[in-house]
């Protein structure tokens, strides 16, 4: 297996990593990757660089390998098995996955919701999804 961590995250997806995607890690924001999570400002809850969009190559393998370890539930009771086609780029910190569709059968940024078992759209492109994270974690007085 390769020693770089991205290219063990296509090899395990099985799909080369969508070019804006890369893009984006290749020019990761400076505001997210300072960004705390915490509402007291502290480091407790990480920053929205460890948790919501993931910047560190290793953590994105390490975050792809966990639901595609065993199967999950499925609405009807059964199991399943993670699509291969989502790319997890972050989590919510409860539980839930925000991913990316690298076969673009659907288009923007994916949320993983466990608690209803099911894929929901929540931004309509990757640059979207950047800037709602920018809305909600970038501390406006540090201009």
């Amino acid at each position: 297996m390769p020693d770089d961590p991205l290219q063990q995250l296509e090899k395990l997806i099985g799909h080369p990593l969508p070019a804006d995607y890369l893009q984006l890690l290749r020019n990761y924001p400076d505001a997210l990757r300072a960004a705390r999570r915490c509402i007291d400002n502290t480091d407790a809850e990480g920053t929205v660089a460890d948790v919501d969009l993931i910047a560190d190559p290793q953590s994105l393998l390490e975050i792809n390998l966990e639901p595609r370890q065993d199967s999950v539930p499925a609405p009807d009771g059964m199991e399943e098995f993670w699509p291969d086609q989502m790319l997890v780029i972050g989590e919510t910190g409860g539980g839930d996955y925000y991913c990316l569709d690298v076969f673009e059968e659907v288009a923007g940024v994916i949320q993983y919701d466990h608690q209803s078992v099911g894929f929901y759209v929540i931004a309509d492109s990757l640059d979207e999804f950047v800037q709602m994270l920018m809305d909600t974690y970038s501390d406006d007085d540090a201009s």
